[in-house]
């Protein structure tokens, strides 16, 4: 891909050379994030200098939208398939047979044991120890925050602001109820072979023999948010055996999607909803999307922790549905379960955050609840390193409860290594936040920035965080620098722009 796209980048390349090309570009990206969809944008607008002929117009995927890519996806394939016949370019999609990703060979004997039964999960990337799995919430506390401790066998070379990726695996004994919810226990236990059929990639996982149990217990999000192309499988799939009841359902298949996410339903709600009873293994793999995996901040310096240790602060995800039946997450319900000594996989990766960047200045940290794990990661290593220009401001909910790493944030603290700025919104009548803390330190704040270059790190949820901090710094900068709204909106954009301010947020 990057040798096709420098040679696109060419400036001896006439402008008619892809005179003869029909194409279509659909982009994936998150809005939340700068330069939303611009890789997209780039190859859509230099393959149309080239001479190439557009059939749609460019396709813009978000990720942050309710349904996802899906969302605008689903309606720009629409139009691709009904330009594709106006210009002549297929002959008509109604035409079209859709050929299954999946096809199954079952088997009368096989060998079913795995690879490696005592590790917890699938294969991705390295193999850890669990060697700690503590609450570090009070017992009476409503939110049970994990901290979790990873050995792996060999030195890692991961940095601050880096994540793990870790694929969890639904729990067995609420598969066993799944299967007999839907009624597919004669289905069950049936060993069988996965062959890919057409351009579908078979994953290494699915290359050994299975069962649909095995499946759903491993690989199948059964317990996961429908989505848009969930519920399109499965509605093409049962189109005639749906009664007219059910087709009145999902006239509007949008709405029915969004409302089942509003009432916090799962597939398996969805399913139940249906006659799926005769699906077939190669139907049901169509429908139920794979587990993917999930992104967690290590907030650890190997400096401190070691070259072998990766430590983790998850909070586990809890929830009641419209129903007023209490869930949890997929993910932090089987974290949850691991124990010392257990086994799982885990790929360390690059995170956004790039520390090099400012490794040298001093630098303001801003979090909220587990945010803290990339900003410990940051500071135990720059602590490490004889830096002592840190300032933290940390948000949380109460003390005492998750003012997560308090007592070595306090020692840090007390040797000279940090400033620290809590904001405990709930120990008081009137809440407190981190933006209130940076806008009581104002001039401390813009000094630092103007005057020592100092960078800013944001690490926390990413749908209040973000803004609030923005809108703190801009009336900073309002505040001591006698900016104008207009300019103090811009020195954050240029601070950001340049990295100097930089977001971990999830």
């Amino acid at each position: 891909m990057k040798e096709f796209w420098n040679y696109l980048l060419r400036e001896d390349l006439p402008g008619y050379i892809l005179s003869t090309i029909h194409f279509a570009v659909f982009g994936c990206g998150d809005s939340r994030f700068k330069l939303f969809n611009a890789p997209s944008k780039r190859l859509y607008r230099r393959l149309l200098q080239l001479g190439a002929n557009s059939i749609n117009e460019r396709g813009i995927g978000d990720a942050s939208n309710e349904n996802g890519h899906y969302q605008t996806l689903y309606p720009w394939i629409e139009d691709l398939k009904k330009n594709l016949e106006e210009k002549g370019l297929v002959g008509s999609a109604h035409d079209v047979q859709s050929v299954p990703n999946y096809s199954i060979e079952f088997l009368d004997n096989a060998d079913l044991s795995n690879a490696d039964s005592s590790v917890r999960n699938n294969k991705n990337g390295d193999i850890f120890e669990v060697i700690k799995n503590d609450r570090i919430t009070p017992s009476d506390y409503f939110r049970d925050t994990r901290r979790v401790d990873l050995k792996n066998s060999n030195n890692l070379s991961y940095n601050p602001g880096d994540i793990i990726d870790i694929i969890p695996v639904n729990i067995k004994s609420e598969v066993a109820e799944a299967i007999t919810k839907l009624h597919w226990e004669e289905l069950a236990d049936k060993p069988f072979t996965i062959k890919a059929n057409g351009n579908t990639e078979l994953s290494e996982d699915w290359k050994s023999t299975q069962t649909l149990r095995k499946l759903l217990e491993n690989s199948l999000d059964i317990f996961g948010i429908p989505n848009l192309k969930m519920a399109r499988s499965l509605f093409s799939i049962l189109k005639n055996k749906l009664s007219d009841t059910e087709k009145t359902k999902i006239s509007d298949i949008e709405s029915y999607i969004k409302n089942c996410v509003n009432d916090k339903k799962s597939i398996l709600d969805v399913l139940c909803e249906f006659p799926t009873k005769d699906l077939k293994i190669e139907e049901i793999i169509e429908i139920i999307p794979v587990i993917k995996a999930r992104s967690y901040s290590i907030a650890s310096s190997r400096k401190v922790s070691g070259d072998n240790i990766i430590e983790l602060i998850i909070g586990i995800n809890d929830y009641t549905t419209a129903n007023n039946e209490q869930r949890f997450g997929i993910a932090t319900k089987w974290i949850s379960t691991l124990k010392p000594t257990e086994k799982v996989y885990g790929e360390v990766k690059e995170g956004v955050m790039k520390f090099s960047s400012f490794a040298e200045q001093p630098v303001i940290m801003i979090c909220t609840g587990t945010g803290i794990a990339s900003i410990r990661s940051c500071l135990q290593e720059r602590v490490s390193q004889g830096q002592k220009e840190n300032y933290l401001f940390f948000g949380f909910r109460n003390t005492n409860s998750d003012d997560y790493f308090i007592d070595e944030l306090k020692k840090y603290a007390n040797e000279g290594n940090v400033e620290l700025y809590l904001a405990a919104s709930r120990d008081q009548a009137e809440k407190v936040y981190v933006n209130h803390k940076l806008e009581e330190n104002s001039k401390l704040v813009y000094e630092l920035i103007s005057q020592k270059n100092a960078h800013i790190i944001v690490s926390g949820n990413i749908n209040t965080l973000p803004s609030s901090v923005k809108t703190a710094l801009r009336d900073i900068y309002m505040k001591e620098g006698n900016y104008s709204l207009d300019q103090a909106t811009k020195a954050i954009q240029d601070l950001e722009d340049k990295e100097v301010y930089q977001e971990e947020c999830y």
